[in-house]
């Protein structure tokens, strides 16, 4: 069964096209998930090292970078958890971008115990993303989408993300 067209994606991008969900089975859809999105992970991985190379830093440093921008404020030990190191080579890593002058140690807003690490305001100047046009591309490849397809893309990477961070939080699954 032929199930690509040569329809233009909605990202404008030529090329085969799947066929509308009606005429793949429930179980090829799955499959293609599966795959699509392993194949997702991997250039997200490669995208991020050549983000990490753009601003200088090892690929370890900007995913800390990354967290704190996305996430805030975190203790060395949640940083610890998130990156899935230990704390010792946490230390390493926020020593080197505070050097950089990118993060700052802080007493924490809640337990006087605890230290928080959180982005200065100098951090900003690292590009990443937006040096490479990521949020420019990510545009374009969602043009050609509906705002009711848009949510939906937006509630699947929600509850997909939710899963990754509940199997993620299970140590020896």
């Amino acid at each position: 069964m032929d199930t690509a067209s040569t329809a233009p994606s909605p990202s404008g991008s030529e090329g085969p096209r799947p066929a509308e969900p009606e005429a793949r089975s429930r179980a090829e859809l799955y499959d293609a998930l599966r795959s699509d999105g392993q194949r997702l992970a991997v250039r997200l991985i490669r995208l991020l090292h050549r983000m990490a190379e753009q601003t200088g830093m090892n690929p370890t440093d900007f995913q800390c970078y990354t967290l704190l921008r996305v996430n805030g404020s975190l203790t060395p030990g949640e940083i610890a958890d998130s990156l899935c190191l230990s704390t010792g080579s946490v230390t390493g890593v926020i020593d080197r971008l505070e050097a950089h002058g990118l993060v700052e140690r802080a007493r924490h807003p809640e337990d006087r115990r605890k230290v928080a690490v959180r982005l200065t305001g100098d951090a900003e100047r690292v590009g990443g993303a937006e040096a490479l046009g990521v949020g420019e591309a990510m545009t374009a490849a969602h043009a050609g989408y509906s705002v009711e397809e848009l949510a939906t893309i937006a509630d699947w990477l929600d509850r997909i993300g939710g899963t990754l961070d509940r199997l993620a939080a299970e140590p020896g699954r």
